[in-house]
């Protein structure tokens, strides 16, 4: 069994102070995944632990929330593929009813874990693979981050979106600049999306060049 070394991070979002818990050891996770061997159901769906580690996507979508003006009190918001569920926190303090998914019970734990360290009682957690959304948690606004690193997924997130999201809802998706990315977001108007581009420039947590984020809002025509 893996025992989790990590670290609490102070972090200022746009003037609103956040405290999250991180997971240090990360590659003991990913060992921990590789030792069940290829025939594992976790290994052939490559359930990187990509959740423990605070991503920029994560921040520049959280930024977005909040210079945006998009979320209002009262709002139900639904993240989807939370990790260490920054967003939805976010969209909490801002007064939104959260709920927090991901498909991993782990992810769950520490996002759990991170909305007390912030005083948040009232969010709700779910265990769900967006790749099988289930339509009870159909909410106003969805969120994403950092969630089209591969082409495997693109195939699905347009069902996701129309099942999660709520007539006349918003979905909130976030990207850092990756490449392949690009298939996905230049073919969802296609789909029946209208989108509207914001970029954010990201200081990464370990220091160096600003990162670009991407930050697409869209709406079902």
């Amino acid at each position: 069994m893996c025992i989790y070394q990590t670290e609490e991070l102070e972090l200022d979002i746009a003037g609103i102070p956040i405290k999250i818990l991180q997971i240090t050891n990360i590659d003991d996770l990913y060992e921990l995944l590789i030792a069940k061997g290829e025939e594992h159901q976790d290994v052939q769906d490559e359930r990187i632990p990509y959740w423990a580690e605070l991503w920029p996507a994560a921040i520049g979508l959280s930024e977005h929330l909040i210079k945006s003006n998009v979320i209002k009190p009262g709002m139900t918001v639904l993240e989807i593929g939370c990790g260490l569920g920054l967003p939805g926190i976010i969209a909490a303090k801002l007064g939104a009813k959260v709920t927090l998914t991901d498909y991993l019970e782990e992810a769950l734990t520490f996002a759990k874990n991170n909305c007390e360290l912030n005083n948040l009682n009232e969010i709700k957690f779910d265990v769900m693979d967006w790749r099988n959304p289930s339509p009870t948690l159909a909410a106003d606004i969805i969120l994403a981050s950092d969630i089209t690193y591969e082409k495997r997924f693109f195939e699905y997130l347009p069902n996701t979106f129309r099942t999660l999201c709520k007539p006349g809802g918003i979905i909130i998706i976030s990207d850092p600049s990756r490449e392949v990315a690009k298939i996905f977001f230049d073919s969802i108007e296609k789909e029946g999306f209208t989108k509207n581009k914001f970029i954010y420039y990201v200081q990464p947590l370990m220091g160096g060049v600003n990162i670009p984020v991407n930050v697409f809002e869209l709406k079902l025509h």
